[in-house]
């Protein structure tokens, strides 16, 4: 019977060593169960560091930084209203430039409209060692081979409104045989295309008179009934044109439509009929402060018209290129710039434009960035 509890307390003593062992073994179950779910908030404050040591937005490309670079413009003619607003325009962006340290200084030198004239002026340019020169050309092809001279030397070059045909300079131009042909039409819908009209031709020679005078022709050709009673040279200006047309007026039969260049003419067209007690014609205006105003005292009275000019503002545009290029910024080979079109139902907004002014928006250098190099 001993011998029996014996072994009834050994087996008791063996179950209950199983169990506490077993009891053992399971602890460890609940401390894995948590650091299983440890990671998870390790995990988030990583995401969270990552996040916190982004590297910064990349800097603007189109910034500008100081330098003491210097400018020039060539201007090769400075004889009407537009190229005089137009070197205004240059010189208030390269003071806003020069102010702000991004340029040590400019130089404005302005022609007589020759080539040999501007010739001397890039000459100048490249002697007194300028970083960039802005250009309004005298012709396309002539000034080729100083501008190559000037780029060998490292100088960037901007050509502008009336530009050149050279590869390496940057170009700013407007779609000149466009406005031709969209003026032209304008004309011809009004005179249900029969009539006589007269050509006003711009400054001789430069590239916009030759762009603007082949999309006249190129709507001209398509109407056999319209005759071309005359052709002169107005070089963009008021009293040149007034002068040529009062010469021919009382030799011509009567005139429908004259067609303008567009760069500061047309009131010179008005005055000449008006001075030989002529009716005026449709006049393709130039939105300069004088014709717009005259266009509006007429239009009371039925008088029917448009208007339409570059942008003498384009030579803030060309001093903003500039810069951008000296600064590395990425800059088009070919750009182009806007034409201001001005309908019947606008004239209003630009009846009291300041005598002796063009319509046309100031070009910041943010307007450049977005409007031009973009």
């Amino acid at each position: 019977m001993k011998n029996t509890f014996r072994v009834l307390a050994l087996l008791l003593a063996m179950v209950m060593m199983i169990v506490l062992v077993g009891c053992s073994t399971a602890a460890p179950a609940p401390a894995a169960a948590e650091t299983t779910e440890a990671p998870a908030p390790a995990d988030t404050a990583t995401t969270d560091t990552a996040a916190a040591t982004d590297e910064p937005a990349a800097a603007d490309p189109t910034a500008l930084a100081k330098g003491d670079y210097v400018i020039g413009l060539s201007n090769s003619f400075y004889g009407n209203t537009w190229r005089k607003q137009m070197v205004e325009s240059f010189t208030q962006a390269a003071e806003e430039a020069k102010t702000a340290g991004y340029i040590k200084d400019y130089e404005i030198q302005n022609g007589d409209h020759t080539v040999n004239t501007q010739i001397a002026q890039i000459n100048s340019f490249i002697l007194s060692g300028v970083d960039a020169i802005c250009i309004n050309a005298a012709s396309s092809t002539a000034l080729n081979d100083v501008i190559k001279q000037a780029m060998d030397q490292g100088i960037k070059i901007v050509a502008f409104d009336s530009i050149i045909d050279l590869a390496g300079a940057y170009t700013m131009d407007y779609d000149w045989v466009d406005m031709g042909e969209r003026k032209t039409q304008f004309v011809m819908d009004q005179i249900g295309g029969k009539g006589n009209v007269v050509i006003v031709r711009g400054v001789s020679g430069a590239a916009p008179d030759e762009g603007i005078y082949q999309g006249i022709r190129n709507v001209l050709d398509t109407y056999p009934d319209v005759k071309i009673a005359a052709e002169v040279i107005g070089e963009a200006d008021a009293t040149v044109t007034q002068e040529a047309l009062l010469n021919i007026l009382s030799s011509l039969p009567k005139i429908d439509a004259v067609i303008t260049h567009c760069g500061a003419d047309s009131m010179g067209a008005v005055n000449a009929f008006e001075s030989m007690g002529l009716d005026v014609p449709l006049i393709i205006g130039d939105n300069t402060a004088e014709f717009m105003t005259w266009w509006n005292a007429k239009a009371a009275d039925g008088y029917v018209t448009m208007s339409v000019n570059s942008t003498p503002s384009c030579g803030s545009g060309a001093l903003w290129v500039a810069v951008a290029l000296l600064n590395g910024v990425e800059v088009p080979q070919n750009m182009f710039l806007p034409f201001i079109y001005i309908s019947q139902d606008q004239i209003g907004e630009y009846a009291n434009l300041e005598a002796g002014t063009i319509a046309s928006p100031y070009m910041s250098y943010d307007y450049v960035v977005e409007n031009i190099l973009k």
